[in-house]
């Protein structure tokens, strides 16, 4: 289930177009999936990190989408297990790990 989606305002994400993208969240959110996704959260957030693969995007807290593309806007709430998987959220107890994971520091 979709909780907040966190959209990368870098300088560098802007650049590749997430302003684009986090509008064509809010309106299509706006439009369709208000009823489905109740307490979504969009916003825009500062520099998640790995600037040359943007515009990068946080779905719960969790994953992290690199190089989104505005085209994926609609399959994230029509169909969010083929953008996102089936992992829908870090546990609180394994979010240490999952930062280092996403992070690089374990491979």
């Amino acid at each position: 289930m979709l909780r907040k989606i966190s959209i990368c305002q870098s300088a560098s994400c802007d650049h590749q177009g997430s302003e684009i993208i986090f509008n064509r969240l809010e309106n299509l959110y706006a439009e369709k999936f208000r009823e489905q996704y109740p307490n979504l959260i969009i916003e825009k957030v500062d520099c998640l990190g790995d600037c040359a693969q943007g515009p990068i995007i946080k779905i719960n807290d969790a994953i992290v989408l690199r190089n989104f593309e505005k085209e994926k806007v609609p399959l994230l709430f029509e169909n969010p297990e083929a953008v996102l998987g089936k992992i829908m959220h870090v546990q609180d107890e394994d979010r240490e790990a999952f930062e280092r994971i996403i992070g690089g520091d374990l491979f």
